[in-house]
């Protein structure tokens, strides 16, 4: 047996057996783990405790045919993110666009450190700018799908590179669409929203280090909303 220890978001749980569970995590060095802890159900068990979304943990675990959890200390509870609903509710779209989207046993430190950010970011500005939280889900979800390679085309038309008379987006082409491509199902985009989506997909966290920036974004929630719901129910339907 391999025995490891590692940092790990807590991902999702379900029950296993009449007294254990099985976790998923996240982990810095091993990426998507499932792991079965026993006696997790016991009316005196004491891990599920450390095992909340979102948490922030240090993990011992062993590898083998049968992964186990072994024990679980936590270092970042998000205490502020616990106490609100629309945060709480925004980790747990987090948590699960990773656990259904990522493979197991392959490290990606692009995606923890991405995870790492998001989740520093909404629990420590929520208490004065509780309108991060929005921010936070969008751009966790536009990120996370550029770095599993599912990001949609928003360079000019996706069919012919024209850049001028860009005014849809086709979800079935990925990408924006000219009038000459464009087929009445598709979404009518503005100029505006197509640049908060570039903004979302191709800016790093640190250009949002001024709240107006933020703001410019939220400007456009309800389009983003409904585009990242679309688009990424998209990708999953491919991938799983």
């Amino acid at each position: 047996m391999n025995y490891h220890s590692a940092r790990a978001f807590v991902l999702s749980k379900e029950s296993s057996g009449e007294n254990d569970s099985t976790y998923h995590f996240f982990s810095e060095d091993f990426g998507h783990l499932s792991l079965q802890a026993k006696g997790t159900r016991q009316i005196l068990a004491k891990l599920p405790g450390h095992l909340e979304i979102p948490s922030l943990c240090k993990i011992d675990f062993i590898q083998g045919r049968s992964p186990r959890l072994i024990s679980a200390i936590e270092e970042n509870p998000y205490l502020a993110t616990k106490k609100s609903l629309s945060a709480l509710t925004a980790s747990f779209r987090i948590s699960r666009l990773v656990d259904n989207l990522t493979p197991f046993d392959q490290a990606d430190p692009d995606i923890w450190q991405l995870l790492n950010d998001v989740f520093y970011l909404m629990d420590s500005n929520l208490t004065h700018y509780p309108e991060i939280v929005d921010f936070a889900w969008f751009y966790f979800n536009a990120q996370f799908l550029r770095l599993i390679g599912a990001a949609p085309f928003l360079d000019g038309c996706v069919v012919c590179g024209q850049q001028s008379n860009v005014k849809s987006f086709s979800f079935s082409a990925k990408g924006l669409v000219c009038k000459f491509h464009h087929h009445k199902d598709d979404l009518p985009v503005n100029s505006n929203q197509i640049r908060a989506l570039k903004s979302l997909f191709d800016w790093p966290l640190t250009k949002f280090s001024r709240e107006s920036s933020i703001e410019t974004v939220l400007k456009e929630k309800k389009f983003i909303q409904n585009f990242l719901e679309r688009f990424t129910s998209i990708v999953k339907s491919d991938i799983m």
